[in-house]
């Protein structure tokens, strides 16, 4: 049932950009690239505190396609930051890589036929760290993410509805979400929620996504998108990925940005302090302020 609501997905996809209107075509690209770096320099420091250095970088790229009554957008968003405190090893502190491709067809002036594909991962490997018990002021490693590991690709047909520029609502009642764990040892013992041995892990549901694009000031801007699924197998049980980022430009070479996501999903098990391990919120944050470039 699942592989011919995908090809049903596919033959609307491409049957819609076929039979679009022979307007001519417009086409927007964007893109901004960031570099940010922080360092803290001590020595015989009384008050105390580590040295530091942190890195960072921050890839946003679109393309927006217009040709009559549909629009095909492209993006690409790329952050990568590591920081390394005292004598500790230099480890990361962000990574993330997000694909989405989306085609709408308007049919009325605020609604649209959509199809939408966001793909999810990361780019390097992923440790938690913890104090060795046989070697006072050592630590150990243990990997829990790492390339396709995981890695989500969510496909949603649907509707679009879009009162303002600011604002649009995509429902989409045929979803499918599909989970990949490359790692061996991390698919053995069942990581984000496939079954243990099991690479990867197919649901079919509903999908919603809300998603803001505003100006709140001349100089400050801030993009937020909701991202709600629910299997049809658990129907009620909801997936929440929130991610927002306010953007502050200083000048023309500098900017401050405020990155958070939220993220809940009952079947990606999070390590508890005493010891168990039970679904959890997973929340971060990111403040940066470096060198901003514009691509085109």
């Amino acid at each position: 049932m699942k592989n011919y609501l995908i090809a049903f997905f596919v033959f609307l996809f491409f049957s819609s950009l076929k039979g679009q209107e022979l307007d001519s075509i417009q086409l927007t690209k964007t893109g901004t690239w960031g570099l940010n770096f922080a360092n803290v320099g001590l020595s015989n420091w009384a008050a105390g505190g580590e040295s530091s250095v942190a890195l960072g970088t921050v890839l946003n790229s679109k393309m927006v396609r217009k040709k009559g009554l549909g629009t095909w957008t492209n993006q690409l968003d790329f952050a990568l930051g590591g920081a390394q405190v005292g004598d500790n090893d230099f480890r990361k502190t962000d990574d993330n890589i997000i694909l989405q491709t989306k085609f709408t067809q308007r049919f009325s002036k605020k609604f649209r036929f959509s199809a939408l594909g966001i793909f999810r991962t990361q780019l390097l490997n992923g440790f938690k760290f913890r104090a060795d018990p046989l070697n006072e002021g050592e630590e150990l490693r243990d990997k829990i993410s790492g390339f396709m590991a995981p890695g989500y690709l969510s496909l949603n047909l649907g509707f679009d509805y879009q009162p303002t520029d600011a604002i649009s609502f995509s429902l989409a009642p045929t979803s499918g979400k599909f989970t990949f764990v490359s790692d061996q040892t991390l698919a053995d013992a069942g990581a984000f929620g496939v079954s243990e041995g099991e690479n990867s892990r197919a649901e079919f549901g509903a999908n919603l996504l809300v998603a803001v694009d505003v100006a709140v000031m001349e100089n400050i801007s801030c993009k937020s998108s909701l991202n709600l699924f629910s299997s049809y197998d658990e129907f009620g049980t909801i997936d929440v990925n929130w991610e927002s980022l306010f953007v502050m430009k200083i000048n023309k070479w500098f900017n401050s940005s405020l990155g958070t996501q939220l993220i809940y999903d009952k079947d990606i098990l999070i390590a508890q302090e005493d010891g168990s391990v039970d679904s959890a919120v997973q929340f971060k944050h990111v403040l940066n302020f470096g060198l901003n470039f514009a691509l085109f």
